[in-house]
C-alpha cells in the first residue's frame, strides 16, 4: 500500500478492555454494486468559518504558527471569514485594530496565514493549499449601522482586499461573500435583496473578485415542511428567483475555485422553546430524521446550482445553531455526526427519492465549519462556542488555538476521503430491526486502493462484517476517548485516530493503522459508540 506508516498486525480488531463486557450487536456490510461509476470528493473539500470578530484571536502572531499547522494536517481547504459578525463590523482603513472593526492589520492576518499554509502542491492540484471567503456587508442600514451599503463594500474592497492581496495574491480569494443570511437581514423583502444583490455584483462595486451569494439560512424544519412550497420557509423555495439575479455576475468571476452559490444548514439549536425537532442531544444530532433535512436542503440547492453554471457550497454549519450546546457541541458525538454530514454533502440522497443520486453525481463541492465566541460577540474572553472545531485561547494571551472534537472528524476526511473518486454508498444489514443501522460509504483512493468507512452512530457497540479485496488491509479509527480510562461513550470530551492526538503546537503527528486480515474476503470490525473506522485494501493485482 501506497503510505508508509508503522503498523501493527492483528487478526482481528477488539474493543479496549473498558468496553469488553458490553455485547456488541451486529451488522454486516454488503458490497457495493459494481455498476456504479461513483462520484468525486475535490481538494479543498473542508474548510472552516471564523468571525471576524476572532481574526485576532485565531491568526495573531502569537497563534497564527498553530493554526497554520492545525491548517496544514488538512492539506487543502477554504476559510472562510464571515457570519453575523460581517453585517455588523464596519471596515475602516485608519482605526485601531480591535475586535469591533475590521482593518487592513485583519486582512494582513489573514494574508499571513494563507501564506503560511502553503503554496500550490500536488494537493491543490495547482490551486493554493488554502483559499479564502471573505464576508462583507449587505444588509439594509438601520440606526446602528448607519455605514451599510454599497460604498462601504467599495471601501472595503479597494482599501482593504486589494491591498492585501495583490497581483497573483489573489488567486488566494475564493470570493467575497455579499451578505450573511439576507433571509433575516430582509425578511420578507425579497424585492429589496435582490436589487441589493444585483448592485454589490456588479463590478463598479465588487471590482474584478469573485462573488459569493446567496449565503442564506433556514429555520430548523423536518425536509417534509421544506418541501411543502406553502409551508413558512424562508427564502429556500426563492433560490431560482434569487440566482437567475446573482449567476450573471458570479459565473463572469469564477476565480481559481470556481464559481459557486452557498447556504447555511444547523440540524439543532442550543434553544428550542415549544419546538422540540430543534432541541440539542446527542440522540437528534446523530438522527438520519435531521440528516434527511440536511440531504434534501443540499441536493435542491445543488441542482439548481448546477442548473444556472455554479457549483455549491455549505458556506456555514455545525451540530448546533446559536453557537452550540453544551454536552452536544463539544462531545465526540460532534466528531462522529460531521464525518457523516461531510459524506451526505458530497452525496447528498433526497429523502423524497433515495435512488435519484445513487452515483453521487449531485454533491457540494465542500462546507465550512464555523466557530465562534460562546456568548456574544466583542466578548472573547467569555470562551468559546461550544460547536467551535478549533478553540481559540480566550485569555490576555492571545496563544496557541487547539483541536477540539469536532476538528478530528476534518483530519480524518481531509486525510482519507478529500481528492479521492468512485463514492458511492453501501447499504449495512443488522441482526435486527430494532439495532441502529451503522452507515458506509466506498471510494477509491489516485493510487488505486480501496476504501471503506463505516460509522457507529449508535450509543452502543457494533460488530460489523464487512468485505475485503486482497488478503489483508489497514484500518485507521476515529474514536471517542475518556481520559480518565471510562467507556468510550458519545458523549466523551475527547477524540483520538488510532490513538493520537493533535500536538499542543498543532501538528499531527501522523496516522497509525492497524492491520487486518482477511478470512474468506471478509474480516470483522468491533466499533465502539460513535467510533468511525477506514479499511483501506491494496490495489488491485
Amino acid at each position: 500500500m501506497k503510505r508508509h506508516r508503522a503498523r501493527a498486525l492483528v487478526c482481528a480488531l477488539a474493543l479496549t478492555a473498558a468496553t469488553a463486557a458490553v455485547t456488541p450487536s451486529g451488522a454486516t456490510v454488503r458490497p457495493a454494486a459494481a455498476a456504479v461509476q461513483g462520484g468525486r470528493i475535490p481538494d479543498h473539500f473542508v474548510g472552516l468559518s471564523i468571525e471576524w470578530s476572532l481574526v485576532e484571536r485565531y491568526m495573531n502572531p502569537s497563534a497564527r504558527p498553530a493554526f497554520v499547522n492545525l491548517l496544514r494536517n488538512l492539506h487543502t481547504g477554504i476559510l472562510r471569514i464571515g457570519g453575523s459578525s460581517q453585517d455588523q463590523m464596519p471596515f475602516d482603513a485608519t482605526a485601531p485594530n480591535t475586535d469591533r472593526v475590521i482593518t487592513p492589520e485583519d486582512l494582513a492576518y489573514v494574508r499571513a496565514t494563507l501564506d503560511a499554509a502553503g503554496e500550490p502542491s500536488d494537493h491543490g492540484h495547482g490551486k493554493p493549499r488554502w483559499g479564502t471567503v471573505l464576508g462583507t456587508a449587505m444588509s439594509p442600514p438601520i440606526d446602528t449601522r448607519p455605514w451599510a451599503g454599497p460604498e462601504h463594500a467599495r471601501t472595503f474592497l479597494a482599501q482593504g482586499v486589494g491591498p492585501a492581496f495583490p497581483g497573483e495574491a489573489a488567486r488566494k480569494i475564493a470570493g467575497i461573500e455579499l451578505g450573511n443570511e439576507p433571509d433575516l437581514s430582509y425578511g420578507s423583502n425579497l424585492d429589496r435583496y435582490l436589487g441589493d444583490l444585483a448592485t454589490y455584483a456588479d463590478p463598479s462595486v465588487s471590482a474584478g473578485f469573485p462573488v459569493i451569494a446567496p449565503n442564506t439560512s433556514e429555520d430548523i424544519l423536518p425536509w417534509t415542511t421544506l418541501a411543502d412550497p406553502t409551508a413558512a420557509t424562508r427564502y429556500f423555495h426563492d433560490w431560482p428567483q434569487i440566482l437567475d439575479t446573482g449567476a450573471p455576475f458570479m459565473t463572469q468571476r469564477s476565480g481559481t475555485f470556481g464559481a459557486y452559490a452557498s447556504d447555511h444548514f444547523y440540524p439543532l439549536a442550543r434553544t428550542c422553546a415549544g419546538k422540540p425537532y430543534r432541541c440539542p442531544s446527542t440522540t437528534a444530532l446523530l438522527s438520519d430524521e435531521h440528516l434527511a433535512g440536511l440531504d434534501y436542503e443540499v441536493y435542491t440547492h445543488a441542482t439548481e446550482a448546477a442548473g444556472h453554471g455554479l457549483g455549491y457550497r455549505l458556506e456555514e454549519t455545525n451540530t448546533a445553531a446559536n453557537r452550540g450546546a453544551d454536552g452536544v457541541s463539544n462531545v465526540a458525538a460532534s466528531a462522529t455526526y460531521a464525518l457523516s454530514l461531510m459524506f451526505h454533502l458530497a452525496c447528498p440522497r433526497p429523502p423524497d427519492r433515495p435512488e435519484a443520486n445513487a452515483g453521487c453525481t449531485t454533491a457540494a463541492k465542500g462546507v465550512n465549519f464555523h466557530n465562534a465566541e460562546v456568548r456574544a460577540f466583542f466578548h472573547p474572553e467569555e470562551g468559546n462556542a461550544y460547536y467551535n472545531a478549533i478553540d481559540y485561547d480566550p485569555t490576555e494571551a492571545r496563544g496557541a488555538p487547539t483541536a477540539a472534537p469536532l476538528y478530528y472528524a476534518l483530519l480524518f476526511f481531509a486525510r482519507l476521503a478529500q481528492d479521492t473518486s468512485g463514492l458511492r454508498p453501501v447499504s449495512v444489514a443488522t441482526d435486527t430491526d430494532a439495532d441502529r443501522t451503522p452507515e458506509a460509504w466506498q471510494l477509491d483512493t489516485e493510487s488505486g486502493e480501496r476504501r471503506l468507512f463505516v460509522i457507529n452512530k449508535a450509543d452502543h457497540p457494533v460488530t460489523v462484517t464487512v468485505p475485503l479485496r486482497g488478503t489483508e488491509a489497514e484500518v485507521d479509527r476515529m474514536s471517542p476517548y475518556d481520559p480518565d480510562g471510562g467507556t468510550p461513550a458519545l458523549d466523551a470530551t475527547h477524540v483520538r485516530i488510532d490513538g493520537r492526538q493533535v500536538a499542543a503546537d498543532g501538528t499531527w503527528p501522523g496516522f497509525h493503522p492497524a492491520t487486518v486480515r482477511a478470512t474468506g474476503h471478509r474480516t470483522t470490525l468491533t466499533l465502539a459508540a460513535g467510533e468511525a473506522a477506514a479499511l483501506t485494501s491494496p490495489r488491485r493485482p
